[in-house]
């Protein structure tokens, strides 16, 4: 065993407890090597190694290596990919696909992000209108403190900015999946979160 591949099975041992959303176990790299081919298990070793690498990184390095990493990945509409209007895949998907559409990239930055020990109640996905493509879209945002300008992480723009830079979207609202809400179009995103979020606990592939 090479020394990477060495360090890299000492961070999963010490993190076996750990949440689903990573660092991913060698367990299930067999399963997605088995249902997916060998390439699958090569973007999950990248995934635990960028997981590594960020451990006592800042919080601004923690959100750019994040934002990068997911953003590599092509984009494809639910559509295309899933044949229905609406999927939210887990992280696992997203990676084992390797594409998706704005939804799975937020999921995926929003769980490694949780990993990483990031509060997720400054976390938010943001549902926007993009001007630039004339469609709903959805960034993950991360406040510093409840007035603050935040940090947008989205797959269209790459660059790490603020939401005062970021013109050309315009926000629609906020949802975090500790908040609950009795609006009815956020009632709808926590359903989507409810079901996302058993199927991340099962691994789902």
């Amino acid at each position: 065993m090479n020394l990477f591949r060495l360090i890299i099975f000492a961070f999963l041992t010490t993190y076996l407890t750990a949440f689903n959303g990573g660092p991913i176990s060698e367990k299930v790299m067999k399963k997605a090597e088995r249902k997916y081919g060998g390439l699958v298990v090569s973007r999950f070793i990248d995934y635990n190694a960028m997981l590594l690498q960020a451990e006592h990184f800042s919080l601004h390095q923690k959100l750019k290596v994040v934002n990068d990493f997911f953003n590599k990945v092509p984009y494809k509409s639910d559509k295309k990919n899933w044949k229905r209007d609406d999927y939210w895949a887990t992280p696992l998907e997203f990676l084992a696909r390797y594409k998706g559409d704005s939804e799975d990239y937020v999921i995926a930055k929003y769980f490694a992000l949780e990993t990483m020990g990031v509060d997720t109640t400054k976390l938010y996905f943001t549902y926007v209108n993009s001007k630039k493509f004339k469609r709903a879209h959805m960034v993950l945002s991360y406040f510093p403190s409840p007035d603050a300008d935040p940090f947008i992480l989205d797959n269209i723009k790459p660059k790490l900015l603020n939401a005062s830079d970021r013109g050309d979207l315009t926000p629609i609202y906020n949802f975090n999946p500790s908040e609950p809400s009795s609006d009815e179009k956020q009632v709808t995103t926590h359903k989507n979160w409810e079901k996302l979020h058993k199927r991340v606990k099962r691994n789902k592939l």
